[in-house]
């Protein structure tokens, strides 16, 4: 199997050193005929010397001048990806709280089940991670989302995952802030296998996380966004068509009193106005969403 290890780089030259050095060691011990490795390397517009580090590795290296987003920078990764035709790709990051080693888990995994997306769960064996008050609400805010959503996953957030060549053909990942929790909603959208498997974490010692106060807004958003994308026929074209017909019905309803001189206006009812502008703003706005699915614009 061909699996691409893609990282995304983002100010991280106090990491990288050490974390390259795990990185080669894992790749000598493990490369076998059975897995066979790619290390892709994205920087997101690194400011201080992570691009002068990773330059002189023998890595391939995918570069952009101005920070876009993790989330732009795991698309640009998962893209590079497909088009190499990859089996897999196993996304971690470089920030010194993931075990390079614990790839050998996603890849028992891999050998035994072939799943879509293994997500990494880090609340089992990570005895020193302690997440602060603040992510631990939002921790709890999407697992309950994703529970509604009917996806039981207990970490959310963990960018130490797994997606395999299936996962990678038809993916969407929307917006360009983050992507952790649109890859696991666009599996379950679209029917494909996910599974958990316990990882090790530790603390950042140096760096700054990217989580602000917008990440929610930002996320759920862009979840939403996802939803429409894939379900706009279900929750888009045909809830429209029906609101269009109700409209219909009530205005012929208007029309009879009107007509019978019980009325004197041809529209009485102000919700006939109400809801032919609803239904068809959902339904052109799902045909919009399809065209352009179709041309692959989006």
């Amino acid at each position: 199997m061909n699996i691409n290890i893609c990282i995304p780089v983002y100010n991280e030259e106090e990491n990288l050193p050490t974390f390259i050095q795990d990185l080669n060691k894992f790749i000598k011990d493990n490369e076998t005929n059975k897995f066979r490795f790619e290390v892709v390397f994205y920087n997101d517009g690194s400011t201080d010397k992570s691009m002068s580090i990773l330059k002189n590795q023998k890595f391939t290296i995918l570069s952009e001048l101005n920070n876009k987003g993790l989330g732009y920078a795991i698309n640009q990764l998962f893209m590079y990806s497909k088009t190499q035709e990859v089996d897999g790709v196993i996304k971690l990051d470089c920030d010194g709280q993931m075990d390079i080693f614990q790839i050998n888990s996603f890849l028992e995994l891999i050998n035994k089940n072939n799943p879509d997306l293994i997500q990494g769960n880090r609340f089992n064996i990570s005895d020193s991670f302690r997440l602060g008050l603040i992510k631990k609400i939002g921790m709890l805010f999407f697992r309950t989302l994703f529970k509604i959503l009917g996806i039981k996953i207990a970490d959310s957030t963990n960018g130490f995952i797994f997606v395999s060549k299936k996962w990678l053909e038809d993916y969407k990942i929307i917006g360009n802030y983050n992507a952790a929790q649109q890859i696991i909603l666009d599996t379950k959208l679209r029917g494909l296998d996910l599974m958990e498997i316990d990882v090790k974490i530790k603390n950042r010692k140096a760096g700054k996380s990217f989580i602000g106060i917008r990440y929610p807004v930002n996320v759920i958003s862009s979840m939403v966004a996802l939803i429409l994308f894939r379900k706009s026929n279900k929750l888009l074209i045909a809830p429209g068509i029906i609101i269009l017909l109700s409209g219909v019905f009530v205005f012929i309803n208007d029309l009879v009193l009107w007509i019978g001189g019980k009325e004197d206006k041809i529209i009485s009812n102000n919700i006939v106005i109400f809801l032919f502008f609803i239904g068809l703003q959902m339904v052109s706005f799902g045909v919009i969403i399809e065209f352009l699915k179709k041309q692959k614009i989006i």
